[in-house]
């Protein structure tokens, strides 16, 4: 017996005693083996478990320790430092000017009575200063150099081949000295050859390349008398002559 809050003063309150799962499945037992028919109870080679364990309920051999709560933070964090105060710069004011007065320059000082006369001064006299202009002298005039004759102008030559020669005809060779020489003399000239060659449409390739090959004889031609190849622009026709001769070659000067 144990008293309660709740009971009244001076009255004892019974002790209640609440049944166990163990003690519940134990009872459950007893009155299924007292039944007059049953069968008794299964065995087995097991070790018996508690009602409890079949249960899964808490016992100490299932207990698992809580873990330990980490230590609370006892120190507060320090505060954040507080931003910088501006402060703006104190204006400075600009001390007056002085006054400068202009007055005559003072008299020189009177000299005492019996003092010696104050000698000369040894320097010489001032002179006006020098004439520091200076004239540039000019180089002499170069004399210049003797411009040769202006040369008569060279017409275009035009070459009439036969048929499907490259062959140069003897004519075209002293007209091809000539213009060796004309070249030589003046290094900035240049030549430049169109070719052309008959054909019919089937034959426009055939006739273009024969176009080409008697336009390089006459550069080969040129370059044995010295003039480089690259003053020497060649253009291959073939079949464009508009007018003239289809099988001709024509060589003109292009800055003459």
């Amino acid at each position: 017996m144990s008293g309660s809050p709740n009971a009244p003063a001076g009255r004892p309150v019974p002790l209640r005693v609440l049944p166990t799962a163990a003690a519940v499945a134990l009872s459950l037992t007893v009155a299924a083996c007292s039944s007059p028919g049953a069968p008794p109870p299964p065995t087995s080679a097991a070790p018996p478990q508690t009602a409890t364990a079949n249960a899964g309920g808490l016992t100490l051999e299932n207990a698992q320790p809580l873990p330990i709560p980490p230590r609370p933070d006892i120190f507060p964090p320090p505060a954040p430092p507080a931003p910088p105060v501006f402060r703006a710069p104190t204006l400075m004011t600009a001390p007056d000017l002085p006054q400068i007065s202009v007055g005559p320059s003072p008299a020189a000082p009177a000299m005492p009575e019996g003092a010696p006369p104050v000698p000369p001064s040894n320097r010489p006299a001032a002179f006006p200063p020098p004439d520091r202009t200076q004239t540039a002298a000019l180089p002499p005039p170069t004399p210049k150099a003797p411009t040769a004759p202006a040369l008569p102008r060279m017409e275009p030559l035009t070459v009439l081949f036969d048929g499907a020669a490259t062959t140069l005809p003897d004519p075209a060779q002293a007209r091809l000295d000539a213009i060796a020489e004309r070249m030589t003399a003046n290094p900035q000239l240049r030549l430049q050859i169109r070719s052309y060659a008959s054909g019919t449409p089937d034959t426009a390739r055939e006739a273009r390349q024969l176009s080409l090959a008697r336009a390089l004889a006459v550069r080969e031609r040129l370059g044995t008398a010295g003039i480089a190849s690259t003053r020497v622009d060649i253009r291959a026709m073939g079949m464009e002559a508009a007018s003239g001769a289809p099988d001709r070659l024509d060589v003109e000067f292009l800055n003459q």
